[in-house]
């Protein structure tokens, strides 16, 4: 049986970053991710990242060990075991959440009026923002791409969506 674990961590995006930028970073973060059987997802918040990976425990501490090496702010909220992947089939799911909407889902209307309050967020409010994103009507292929699946009481209809990061 693996000893898998996860880990949660918030860091500031650059002022600069574009969705070019975004995209070319989360396509090598899925290729890292896979090569090392992590998984996870990614939240854009209003100038932040939030994250957590997923997996066996040697190989997300190695892969948070080069994520930690970046010059960017970043803090670990939550380093914990697991009995199951919350996100098995995302090398690393995305989306991009807008401050309002994220305080919205948590009932916490003032956690999120400035990056800083983003940077200081709690592991239970991160567990459950993670938790609530990715629980939403998603399925993912290994990729991490996104296909929304609408309940209708017809054959539900297929789009794919990835959410782009404002810049």
């Amino acid at each position: 049986m693996e000893n898998l674990i996860h880990v949660i961590y918030v860091s500031s995006a650059v002022p600069e970053i574009s969705e070019h930028d975004t995209v070319q970073f989360l396509n090598e973060a899925r290729k890292a991710n896979r090569k090392n059987d992590v998984s996870g997802l990614m939240l854009y918040i209003g100038g932040s990242f939030l994250q957590l990976l997923e997996g066996e425990a040697t190989k997300v501490d190695m892969v948070c060990s080069a994520i930690f090496q970046d010059k960017r702010e970043m803090r670990m909220i939550l380093r914990e075991p697991i009995a199951e992947r919350e996100f098995p089939e995302w090398t690393m799911g995305f989306e991009a959440v807008e401050p309002l909407e994220a305080a919205r889902l948590l009932g916490e209307p003032l956690l999120f009026d400035s990056v800083s309050r983003v940077a200081r967020i709690e592991y239970n409010s991160a567990k459950t923002l993670l938790s609530i994103i990715g629980r939403r009507r998603w399925q993912s292929d290994r990729s991490g791409m996104f296909r929304a699946i609408r309940r209708t009481t017809s054959a539900p209809a297929i789009s794919r969506d990835v959410k782009p990061v404002a810049g």
